[in-house]
């Protein structure tokens, strides 16, 4: 069950501060918190994003808000944002930041395009976590949340990098999960599966409301806050959890194999069977 607005004060402080907040998971994760009292720091690439969910936020809740707009596939961009939170005690972080990765073969693309998604799903998150976490270790209250996705239980054609990072993700999250548990510090690792948010649609994935096996990030943020306190890793959508399960009891191949015929088919790619597999 979701924390009451003085349970959440008191587990996790003041100040939440969420990486990737202008829209989607991100902003449904700073509406919610802001519901519930939390002052708020939002970080994103885009400033015109930013000042619109501010907005959208103080018309319906009388929190604090600070908007950094940072690109933290760079490497001034966590400096940025250390820099303007030195004085906010943050007692919760959300680490949600993404990039449109779209769907391409390893080789058919920049090597840069693997290397922004690194920076940003790996480097990022044991920036902010080193940082934001050794303060909430020395307080001894605080939670750090993680989203991963479905992709990181296998490797798969056409989001190589991708599956790669968001493993590293729902890794780190888990050791960091068993080493802060003594010092009072929640870590989750959330991991969506399909979700219906802008980035997903400038991906080349559009999902109707409503749609079969889709879920809302009001819905993926709400399950994420239910069960920070239960980490080390939950998956968002009771289906997605039977769908999970069912794909950890395969073998590596064949894990594979699914996992690039359905990506080939959700982005409407070219597939062709590994033979013997």
């Amino acid at each position: 069950m979701q924390a009451s607005d003085s349970t959440m004060m008191r587990q996790y402080g003041p100040w939440a501060l969420i990486a990737g907040a202008s829209e989607g998971i991100g902003l449904a994760f700073a509406e919610q918190l802001a519901a519930q009292g939390i002052n708020l720091v939002l970080l994103s690439r885009s400033a015109h994003k930013l000042a619109r969910a501010r907005a959208r936020i103080e018309a319906q809740h009388p929190v604090a808000i600070e908007c950094i707009s940072a690109d933290l596939s760079h490497d001034d961009g966590f400096s940025d944002v250390v820099a303007r939170t030195e004085h906010l005690e943050i007692g919760l972080l959300v680490y949600n930041a993404g990039a449109v990765h779209g769907a391409q073969r390893f080789h058919d693309q920049p090597v840069a395009h693997a290397l922004g998604l690194i920076n940003l799903n790996c480097r990022g998150p044991v920036l902010f976590a080193h940082h934001f976490g050794q303060r909430m270790r020395e307080r001894r209250r605080g939670g750090m949340l993680f989203l991963s996705s479905l992709a990181c239980v296998s490797g798969s054609s056409y989001i190589a990098a991708y599956c790669a990072t968001k493993s590293f993700d729902t890794i780190f999250a888990q050791s960091l999960w068993h080493e802060l548990a003594p010092d009072n510090v929640h870590v989750l690792c959330l991991v969506a599966g399909k979700t219906r948010t802008p980035a997903m649609a400038e991906s080349g994935l559009e999902f109707e409301p409503g749609q079969e096996g889709v879920m809302e990030a009001s819905e993926v943020a709400s399950e994420g806050l239910a069960h920070l306190g239960d980490g080390p890793v939950w998956i968002a959508g009771e289906n997605n959890r039977a769908a999970a399960s069912v794909l950890k009891s395969l073998g590596a191949a064949e894990l594979v194999e699914i996992m690039s015929e359905a990506t080939a088919a959700l982005y409407g790619k070219p597939y062709v069977r590994v033979a013997g597999v």
